[in-house]
């Protein structure tokens, strides 16, 4: 259409790449260094080349009030996978944006050990990473929970024959077409059945849930000896087993809804995880009188598996989870607490939000003096957690001084904010906060640390779903630092 126009050739495309990349680093880089808290999630991923790639992404409330993230790279990773190794390309990570101390506040990662044994390294770090903490992914702990309630001999034979009767469709066209035809005969919803995939236990959930939709379509072609054999008849479940699947989907169900709300990126998630866990504990897993025993067991141990993992009911009152809710609007008055613990964490909120408010002026005088010395040490480790009589004498103490000087005391903004009843009618992001921050402004500082933790690693994992489309087949020959570019572009560009 166009003779005269000359294709660009291999190396202008890359230029061009390297310079809309750079001019990009940049933009973010200010972006970031304008943010107040900024947390992290990470995970490793193989590509089809089999090559190890490392994804980093950044998690902050921006000066609007709005929860918004980049991924910082997605870097070849050639060494082994121990935690050390993995700490040390998370610092560089972070290094290279300049991201100091003081802004680092939690590594959302996987119950994997070398993670876990890499926020331990991190911690050590004190002058690199201040006060981090390490947060493991809800999704993940809510998998193995499941996982393990999943194993009951019951309900294991039940999935397993549901899985074998499935496959049986999913192998035999004859099937599936005649399937089809029950479906219109008994005026059955037209729908597909499922098959479950081991490492996703939601899959599960959709199998069973499907496959007792469709129950009389399946009975009546496994039922028909023109269509199906003698032999494969015997992979209709018993009443028994229909029953218990469908119950099974039911408990599941309410864990898939709370799955997919914890991982949306624009939801204020780890504020919502301890409220959202002791509320499924209340209303979905509480025995009733018509439970089958093998339900009755799995509940349980579905209780029992939550309490553990997340140590419900032993968290301390300075926990992220538990000082999250306490800043979200949602869930201030921690109703899930004893009046004793609830006023141990708002203890630490107001402790917290003083720590900081002293703090947050040291890092602007270093930069300037250029020192980081034993000031900057104290400015990333808090001081050493106070007693049960001190941290009471702190709430009841009141320095007229210190208060005329500072302005309200966040034990003051604490009081107000627990008493407001200003709601706002909006389920993004934070616009409670955004409306009020002006009247609780040492709290606001700290909710702005606080409510930027992420509560799952899927942002992490997101990120390989994009890399899937980038690295593929027909281009597993594209050198690391290419696809650290292309990954960066496809995400960030239209979040800047």
């Amino acid at each position: 259409m166009e003779p005269d126009y000359t294709v660009p050739n291999r190396s202008s495309i890359s230029n061009a790449l390297s310079l809309k990349y750079s001019d990009l680093r940049g933009q973010i880089s200010a972006i970031v260094a304008n943010s107040t808290a900024l947390s992290f999630t990470t995970d490793i991923w193989t590509s089809v080349s089999m090559e190890a790639y490392m994804a980093v992404t950044c998690h902050f409330i921006t000066q609007e009030w709005k929860l918004s993230d980049f991924v910082l790279e997605t870097k070849a990773f050639q060494l082994s996978h121990t935690g050390i190794n993995i700490a040390q390309q998370l610092g560089d990570a972070a290094d290279a944006l300049s991201i100091p101390n003081y802004k680092r506040v939690a590594v959302v990662h996987d119950n994997a050990s070398n993670m876990k044994l890499c926020t331990e390294m991190l911690k050590k770090e004190p002058e690199k990473w201040g006060n981090v903490q390490g947060v493991c992914c809800s999704g993940h702990t809510l998998q193995l929970c499941i996982n393990t309630a999943l194993t009951q001999d019951r309900i294991r034979r039940t999935v397993a024959a549901a899985r074998n009767l499935v496959g049986h469709f999913k192998k035999s066209a004859k099937a599936t077409a005649a399937l089809k035809e029950k479906q219109t005969q008994q005026n059955v919803v037209d729908h597909k059945l499922i098959q479950d995939v081991a490492t996703r236990w939601n899959s599960t959930c959709e199998m069973l849930n499907r496959l007792v939709e469709q129950r009389w379509p399946v009975t009546a072609v496994l039922s028909d000896p023109s269509i199906t054999k003698k032999g494969d008849r015997t992979l209709d479940l018993t009443a028994d087993q229909w029953k218990l699947a469908q119950e099974t989907a039911e408990v599941l169900g309410p864990l898939i809804t709370l799955t997919e709300l914890l991982s949306q990126e624009a939801n204020l998630s780890l504020s919502a995880t301890v409220p959202m866990l002791f509320n499924l504990k209340k209303r979905h897993l509480s025995p009733e009188e018509d439970d089958s025993p093998a339900i009755r067991e799995m509940k349980k141990t579905l209780v029992t598996e939550i309490d553990s993992r997340w140590q419900l009911l032993s968290l301390e009152p300075g926990s992220i989870y538990l000082l999250s809710s306490a800043l979200d609007q949602r869930f201030k008055h921690l109703k899930f607490l004893e009046n004793e613990k609830k006023d141990l964490v708002y203890i630490e909120v107001v402790r917290l939000a003083e720590h900081l408010h002293q703090q947050q002026t040291v890092p602007e005088m270093e930069e300037l003096s250029g020192s980081h010395g034993e000031e900057e040490t104290a400015a990333a480790v808090p001081p050493p957690k106070k007693k049960r009589w001190e941290i009471s004498m702190l709430m009841q103490s009141d320095d007229d001084e210190e208060e005329e000087e500072h302005g309200d005391s966040a034990k003051k903004e604490m009081e107000q904010y627990l008493k407001d009843t200003t709601k706002v009618q909006s389920e993004k992001y934070s616009p409670w906060w955004k409306q009020n921050s002006d009247r609780y402004p040492k709290l606001a500082f700290v909710a702005k640390h606080l409510l930027c933790v992420p509560a799952t690693s899927t942002p992490s994992e997101r990120i390989f779903s994009k890399a899937g489309y980038v690295v593929n087949k027909t281009r597993s020959s594209l050198l690391p630092e290419n696809v650290d570019k292309l990954i960066f572009l496809a995400h960030n560009m239209k979040r800047v």
